[in-house]
């Protein structure tokens, strides 16, 4: 098993590779400008400094030293660049008021803003040249900084990793709670009272979506015992109470949305397992029930529930969104979605390199709990 585990993390590097080459390449395809977008609503921020630097280069270009410039001399570059750019929109330097001056010059240092933007985040390279300045950068711990708030991107995931984790693990936790137990009750009671309760619990749990659970606690917890949830997120160490205030109730309402799949294929599995020869042999060997449903067929039917689980834990990664939206939690899914909504490709690239890295590793823990549950499995 250990050399099994050893190729299958050496199989993540080619794997996380590919990922990385394939999100650069959509996000490059991408049908808008990344630093357009950026500055769409016309703040120009770092625009003063991105005009003062091409101030500086006009200088240079002029023979003159930018530390040691009159002012004379600055204002004098800097109307030759704004004669420039006012010849180019069609019109006479000569003859514009102020206001055309000044609108050139707020051009002039939008344009130069973003190529100091382009420049920083490699916009300006070609794709191959972007990717693998990008992994080297990363082989080295360095994810890139973010253009929103200019915070190193490996920082943001360090600060909202343990977010998601606990909001996550709670949610799995729920879930497995109302799942696996009521899943065997209804596999066990099959058409009976409680068979029909369970299955309408998960019908329920499945149809209703997360958000409208959200809205609807919020508004009870407000209209009749007057309370609100703390609306702004306290580490677990540093303020526990407000923690569990703010993080319990979204990880409860995740846990029941996950359950109901989980329910179901439990009851479906249980009820395959109940009817194999080997179940009806141990009950006619005397073994009582209990023994017969907990030693031998939970066991079994266990194998392709450990599959789903598997595959939810990603969810829990990147799928809680609309709970961390709404309950205020600085999670990674609400850290994604703030990355494309503000075009943010390096806070993007590296949500998605830490998504890629739960999933192969979760399918890996999956196949090794494959052989632990049933002996049959071999890993080769």
């Amino acid at each position: 098993m250990a050399q099994y585990i050893v190729r299958r993390l050496l199989l993540m590097i080619p794997t996380l590779i590919g990922v990385s080459l394939l999100v650069t390449g959509l996000l490059r395809l991408l049908p808008a400008d990344a630093v357009d977008v950026l500055v769409a609503g016309g703040e120009v921020q770092g625009g003063g400094e991105a005009f003062k630097e091409l101030v500086e280069k006009k200088l240079v270009e002029d023979g003159k030293n930018p530390a040691t410039a009159t002012i004379t001399d600055k204002a004098r570059a800097e109307n030759a660049l704004i004669a420039a750019q006012l010849k180019k929109e069609g019109q006479d330097p000569e003859t514009t008021n102020q206001s055309l001056r000044q609108a050139a010059k707020n051009t002039l240092a939008l344009n130069a803003y973003k190529d100091n933007i382009r420049t920083r985040l490699g916009l300006n390279k070609n794709y191959i040249e972007q990717w693998s300045s990008w992994a080297w950068n990363a082989l080295q711990g360095d994810l890139g900084t973010s253009i929103i708030g200019s915070r190193p991107v490996s920082d943001e995931l360090k600060r909202r990793i343990p977010v998601s984790i606990e909001l996550g693990l709670l949610g799995m936790v729920v879930s497995l709670l109302i799942a696996l137990p009521l899943g065997v009750a209804s596999a066990v009671k099959q058409d009976g009272p409680i068979d029909y309760g369970m299955r309408s619990m998960a019908i329920a749990a499945l149809a209703i979506p997360s958000f409208f659970l959200a809205t609807i606690v919020i508004a009870l917890a407000s209209r009749y015992w007057n309370y609100s949830f703390p609306v702004k997120y306290r580490e677990f160490w540093d303020d526990p109470k407000t923690n569990l205030e703010l993080v319990i109730v979204p990880g409860i309402i995740l846990g029941i949305g996950l359950s109901g799949t989980l329910l179901r294929l439990t009851r479906a599995q249980m009820l395959e397992v109940l009817r194999q020869d080997y179940i009806r042999t141990a009950r006619a060997k005397g073994l009582a029930s209990r023994s017969v449903i907990v030693r031998h067929a939970v066991k079994n039917a266990f194998v392709p529930i450990v599959t789903i689980i598997g595959l939810q834990v990603p969810v829990l990664v990147g799928g809680s969104l609309v709970l961390e939206t709404i309950f205020g939690i600085p999670g990674v899914a609400r850290y994604l979605f703030e990355s494309i909504s503000n075009r943010d490709f390096p806070a993007v690239i590296g949500v998605n390199m830490l998504v890629a890295f739960v999933i192969v590793f979760t399918n890996l823990i999956v196949d090794v709990l494959y052989a632990v549950l049933d002996p049959r499995v071999r890993l080769s």
